[in-house]
């Protein structure tokens, strides 16, 4: 799908090609692979070749406004995918921290259900603590961090599946 962007006077055609995991596209002759998580409604934690961004947008007429390091860019298409659903195996599975950090404390366990928005890892960057809150509705699959550890953008804290799906590989559902 092709996108418009504008930086300042400059537009620019971004042609993207969306994946289970996010979205793949080229600016320049550099590729990038970008994968998002919503953070709240104008937070994005992006990672982006494996480099974790946090990313502040805002709705503009026609798009929305993403910034990333005090740099905007008007995505003037980005309307156009809002409202198609996402399928669950669509949704990411893994709760990455957004900066470099240390983990404070870990609020689940392997096997637990939570909701969207149930804390699952609360972290310390910057002499800010930031919880980490699950994005949908899921079973914690594994947890890969313990607290005091020193963690970096892009290493999985957390796997989560989207309920129903962890009853369908074991077999329990119905």
């Amino acid at each position: 799908m092709d996108y418009r962007c504008k930086t300042g006077d400059t537009e620019t055609t971004l042609t993207c090609t969306t994946h289970k995991d996010g979205f793949s596209t080229e600016m320049d002759g550099t590729p990038y692979s970008v994968s998002a998580v919503p953070v709240d409604e104008t937070k994005l934690h992006l990672c982006i070749n494996g480099r974790g961004l946090l990313a502040h947008v805002e709705a503009i007429e026609g798009g929305k406004r993403v910034t990333i390091g005090g740099i905007s860019m008007d995505v003037l298409d980005a309307d156009r995918l809002a409202h198609t659903p996402s399928a669950p195996d669509e949704l990411p599975g893994d709760v990455t921290p957004p900066m470099p950090s240390v983990v404070v404390a870990v609020l689940v366990a392997p096997g637990d259900h939570v909701d969207k928005g149930t804390p699952l890892v609360t972290l310390s960057a910057m002499k800010m603590e930031t919880t980490l809150a699950a994005p949908f509705d899921a079973m914690v699959s594994a947890i890969n961090t313990n607290p005091g550890d020193q963690v970096m953008p892009g290493e999985i804290l957390v796997s989560i599946e989207p309920k129903g799906q962890e009853e369908e590989k074991t077999g329990t559902g119905g």
